[in-house]
């Protein structure tokens, strides 16, 4: 036995099954809701982390952001524009207008910071000094994807200069 496993493709034609209502964490009405199973897929969060503490995350990250795009938000509004889903898109990936992934991304992005970081926090022995060192390293990156996700959903460059 070689050790290799094959599944062949999915023949049936039934599309795969949705994830319970539950599982959706409900927003305001004109930002999307977010799903907990795909947040968990989207930035790979493992089961260590309960859903209560998942869904606490994305509840925090989805007004952390909400709160980011606040004015963008009232001009849309003021534009007769009843929800993001209602925006005109500037682009589509799959369907999905580029406003939507954006602010999923900024979300996801949210998200995986502040649990990397509660990480960390409980990882302060020597022992988990190396893994405290990679949770950093991906604090910096969900930390700059979230900047891009924004300035990218506003429209805005992502070139950020420092003066020396």
């Amino acid at each position: 036995m070689s050790g290799i496993v094959f599944n062949p493709p999915n023949t049936d034609g039934t599309p795969p099954v949705e994830p319970p209502e539950a599982d959706t964490v409900v927003f305001d009405g004109w930002w999307p809701n977010m799903n907990i199973t795909a947040v968990r897929e989207a930035i790979r969060i493992d089961t260590n982390v309960t859903a209560g503490r998942l869904r606490d995350a994305v509840s925090q990250a989805m007004l952390d952001i909400a709160t980011a795009l606040a004015d963008w938000r009232a001009e849309q509004v003021e534009l007769g524009h009843a929800s993001l889903q209602d925006v005109p898109a500037r682009m589509q990936v799959d369907g999905a207008s580029d406003y939507v992934l954006r602010f999923n991304r900024a979300v996801y992005s949210v998200v995986g910071a502040d649990l990397a970081e509660r990480q960390i926090g409980s990882r302060l022995t020597s022992a988990g000094a190396d893994r405290a060192e990679e949770l950093s390293a991906d604090i910096c990156i969900h930390t700059r994807n979230v900047t891009w996700a924004v300035r990218d959903f506003l429209g805005r460059t992502r070139v950020i200069a420092e003066a020396l």
